[in-house]
């Protein structure tokens, strides 16, 4: 899996400069009180990798162990059931 870093952003927002020294032609004293005007947006592909790589790696044991009880017929059980039917009537109500 590809290591991207944690988007902050709510989708655009004003980028602000880091060296406020002179571009060509300007006194430091212009440097200083230049805004920026650039924007950065932030697409929903982006923010959905950025929470795709902040999820835990795959716990290999837990899913071959679950995925042998369902083979064996052993995962289901009555407690199993009725505490998901719970939760269900639970989130309906």
């Amino acid at each position: 899996m590809t290591n991207l870093s944690p988007i902050e952003a709510g989708g655009v927002g004003r980028i602000r400069p880091s060296d406020p020294t002179p571009t060509r032609g300007e006194t430091p004293a212009q440097a200083t009180t230049r805004r920026g005007d650039d924007r950065v947006e932030v697409s929903d592909a982006a923010r959905f990798l950025a929470k795709m790589n902040a999820m835990p790696e795959i716990r290999t044991e837990l899913v071959n162990r679950v995925r042998s009880e369902i083979a064996d017929g052993t995962y289901d059980t009555q407690e199993k059931f009725d505490l998901a039917l719970d939760t269900m009537i639970d989130e309906l109500l």
